[in-house]
């Protein structure tokens, strides 16, 4: 489906003008931070058309450029700081909803949805955080090398987002294909085109320097909303350590682990269907998700699709069966019962075994009650 975006604008605390897009017209509002990583508002690329199938049907979809960028690249207006992109999302989201809403972020936009969900609790639904991080590059205590490797790449955005020069084009070409490390050549010149026609080379390095030098650990401790934090564990841009070290510092955070080498996932990658029945689930647009195979159970909720060894796996859990023993009787390697039990608890939206147990009986997943007894 085609997305038409209704295109606004509104006024950070500083003067600067923001540009934001809204998208469907659910009951509820879903406010969308990128940071400076993210395509034009008016023409969406691949990195995030899947995201608006994703939400705009059942929501109150809000997309914004960050200032200096795309259609806000004409009022850039003070300093770049932390302080700063927390109050550019307050003016986004009190130009959108009296109410609180959800904040989904992806990469580098963590830093401004934490930094907002803890100084403005009441503003705050939910938040979602996918390959995000608390510690920038250099505040991780990584050794001089890396501090190095940090500068250099500050310091080449600066260039290579200013020019065409010769080996402009293969910098950029190479950071995206960090970024976005399943995509095809054709698929890296787009998402190439779309990141130089929206900022200039001097925001590219001032956003890159401030990814790299912020903070947020200490409100990440102080958020009080449910959060749920996905990372992968090959992720080749933030290291798997800090998505888990950011889960455990926020109070209650569910955390899921992905699996792949990916940081912005695309359409079409193997984990994108969970990933995306995962945040429907946790938004509450469960029923949005059910899929082929899935059945109603008997609240009239729609039931979480598993597989048939998911099912047969997590009946064996229930009746006390260790993941060795399981792995024995239905001659897999332990490995891969531990990851068809972590997928049945994803789909299932449980935290424990016992919970999805429980909810998959309830729901008739696992047929008679009495086998899992």
């Amino acid at each position: 489906m085609h997305w038409v975006p209704d295109i606004s604008f509104c006024s950070s605390r500083d003067g600067t003008r923001l540009a934001r897009a809204t998208y469907g017209a659910g009951p509820r509002t879903v406010v969308m931070a990128t940071l400076h990583v993210g395509d034009h508002l008016d023409a969406p690329s691949i990195d995030s058309r899947h995201w608006l199938e994703l939400l705009a049907p059942h929501a109150r979809l809000v997309r914004y450029e960050p200032r200096g960028c795309g259609l806000s690249a004409g009022s850039f207006v003070g300093p770049l700081s932390l302080e700063t992109c927390v109050e550019d999302m307050a003016a986004v989201v009190n130009a959108t909803s009296d109410g609180p809403v959800a904040l989904v972020s992806l990469t580098h936009g963590a830093l401004p949805v934490i930094a907002f969900a803890a100084l403005h609790p009441e503003r705050v639904e939910r938040i979602v955080v996918l390959d995000g991080y608390a510690r920038g590059r250099m505040r991780r205590n990584a050794g001089p090398e890396l501090d190095r490797e940090s500068q250099a790449i500050a310091e080449t955005m600066q260039v290579a987002y200013g020019t065409d020069l010769a080996y402009s084009v293969p910098f950029r070409r190479a950071l995206l294909s960090r970024l976005v490390p399943q995509a095809n050549d054709e698929q890296l010149i787009e998402l190439d085109r779309a990141s130089i026609s929206r900022m200039t080379s001097a925001i590219a390095a001032r956003y890159t320097r401030f990814s790299f030098e912020a903070d947020v650990s200490d409100l990440a401790c102080r958020i009080a909303c449910p959060a749920l934090v996905l990372h992968a564990r090959q992720d080749p841009v933030v290291p798997f350590a800090e998505g888990s070290h950011l889960a455990a510092l926020i109070p209650g955070a569910r955390f899921m682990p992905l699996e792949g080498c990916l940081h912005l996932p695309l359409a079409g990658d193997p984990e994108w269907p969970r990933i995306s029945s995962v945040i429907h689930s946790f938004l509450g647009f469960a029923s949005a998700a059910v899929g082929i195979g899935a059945t109603v159970d008997g609240a009239g909720a729609p039931a979480p699709r598993l597989t048939p060894r998911q099912r047969e796996v997590l009946r064996l859990v229930g009746q006390g069966h260790t993941d060795k023993e399981i792995a024995r009787v239905m001659g897999l390697s332990h490995r891969t019962v531990e990851m068809h039990v972590r997928h049945s608890l994803a789909a299932l939206d449980c935290r424990s075994r016992a919970e999805g147990v429980r909810v998959a009986l309830q729901r008739g997943l696992l047929g008679d009650a009495s086998a899992a007894s």
